[in-house]
C-alpha cells in the first residue's frame, strides 16, 4: 500500500535531506522495509533510488552509508536486478564500504555485517560472483570469518561465502580454499554460544555449495584437515537441544552431501564420530527436520542407490534462488518518551 500510493517518492526525497542525517537514515530504512518484492524493487530503481543510496556516501556519516548498503542488498530480489545493479558499479561500492569498515580503528560490527550482507545479496551467478572476488571481497570476508567472534559477523562472512559458489564453479571454490576459508569455517562451533546460532546454519549452507561446486580429492582433503568434518558434527550437537529447526536442516544437508560425494573416508569419519547417533537424536521432533536427518543418514550408511537418491533429494532442497535470505535491521534510532 505504501508502494501503490507513491509514498517511496517522498522519502526518497527524505533520503536527499540537508536539514538532518537522521532524517536522511530514517527515509533510507523506511524504503528499505518497504522493498519485499520484485515488484517494489523494480519501481524503486525507476525512482532513482540506487543514485541516491550511493551519494549518501559523500556525507561520511557511517551509520547513513551502511543503511544504505542494506538497502541495497535488499533491492536485489532476483538474478535480473543484481545484474541491473552490477553495471551501475554497485559491487565495487559494496566492497569499498566492507574494507572502509573493516580497516576502520573503531570496527563497528553492522557497519561490517552490512558490506557482507550486500555482497552475499548481490553473488547470485558465477559471473557476479568472480567479479566481486576481482573487486577484493575475499580476503575481507575470509578475515572476518577467521578472526571476528561477533556473532552477526561470523554468520553474514558464513554465508557470503556460501553464495559465491554455485555448481561446477570450480575456480572459484580454489580462491576460497587458497584463501584459508575452510580454517575460518572449521572454528565457527567454539566460538558461538547457544543464544547465537544463526551462523552455525551458514556453515551448513556453505559446505553444501563446496560439495556442489567442486568435490576434488584436493577439496577434500583441505576441508577435512581444517577440521571442517568435526565442526559440522560439533555444530549440529550445539543446536541439537535449541529450537532453532532451520540451523538443524542446514547441517543435515551438509552432512548428507558430504556423506555421498565424499567418499567412504569421509563416511567412516562421521560414523566414527558419533554422527549418526547425533541425527538420530536431532530427527525426533520437527518433521522437516526428520526429513532432511534422515536423508543424512541414507547418505551415510546406505549403498551406492540410495546414496545416490538421498544426495539428488538433497540438491534439490537446496536453495539455489540466490541463497543470502532478506535480512531487516532494527529501527536504527530510540526513541525517547519526553
Amino acid at each position: 500500500m505504501i508502494y501503490r500510493t507513491n509514498t517511496t517518492l517522498t522519502l526518497i526525497e527524505l533520503c536527499k535531506s540537508t536539514i538532518s542525517n537522521e532524517i536522511s537514515l530514517l527515509a533510507v530504512w523506511c524504503l528499505l522495509r518497504i522493498c519485499r518484492s520484485p515488484e517494489v524493487a523494480q519501481g524503486l530503481i525507476k525512482t532513482n533510488i540506487v543514485s541516491v543510496l550511493l551519494r549518501q556516501n559523500a556525507i561520511g556519516d557511517m551509520h547513513l552509508v551502511s543503511m544504505s548498503v542494506y538497502c541495497l542488498g535488499t533491492v536485489v530480489q532476483n538474478d535480473a536486478t543484481a545484474d541491473f545493479l552490477a553495471a551501475m558499479d554497485i559491487i565495487p561500492f559494496i566492497v569499498s564500504h566492507l574494507r572502509q569498515s573493516t580497516e576502520s580503528p573503531r570496527q563497528n560490527p553492522d557497519h561490517i555485517c552490512a558490506g557482507l550482507y550486500a555482497a552475499a545479496r548481490m553473488s547470485r551467478s558465477i559471473k557476479l560472483a568472480k567479479y566481486l572476488a576481482k573487486a577484493g571481497c575475499v580476503e575481507l570476508i575470509v578475515h572476518h570469518l577467521n578472526t571476528s567472534t561477533d556473532p552477526n559477523v561470523l554468520h553474514w562472512s558464513a554465508r557470503a561465502v556460501g553464495c559465491l559458489m554455485r555448481p561446477n564453479s570450480s575456480d572459484m571454490a580454489r580462491i576460497l580454499l587458497e584463501a584459508d576459508v575452510a580454517k575460518g569455517l572449521a572454528r565457527l562451533p567454539t566460538v558461538l554460544t547457544s543464544e547465537n546460532l544463526q551462523a552455525l546454519g551458514s556453515l551448513g549452507f556453505t559446505v553444501q555449495r563446496f560439495s556442489c561446486a567442486e568435490w576434488s580429492g584436493k577439496i577434500r582433503q583441505t576441508l577435512v584437515e581444517a577440521g571442517v568434518v568435526d565442526s559440522l558434527l560439533a555444530a549440529l550437537r550445539t543446536a541439537a537441544d535449541e529450537p532453532c529447526h532451520d540451523v538443524h536442516i542446514e547441517l543435515a544437508l551438509a552432512i548428507s552431501l558430504l556423506g555421498d560425494v565424499g567418499g567412504s573416508a569421509i563416511r567412516k569419519e562421521i560414523v566414527n564420530a558419533g554422527g549418526i547417533t547425533i541425527l538420530r537424536s536431532v530427527a525426533n521432533g520437527n518433521p522437516e527436520v526428520a526429513k532432511a536427518c534422515n536423508m543424512a543418514i541414507t547418505s551415510v550408511t546406505g549403498n551406492i542407490w540410495s546414496r545416490n537418491a538421498a544426495s539428488a533429494k538433497t540438491a534439490m532442497a537446496h536453495n539455489w534462488n540466490g541463497g543470502c535470505p532478506e535480512y531487516q535491521p532494527p529501527c536504527p534510532l530510540v526513541l525517547r518518551l519526553l
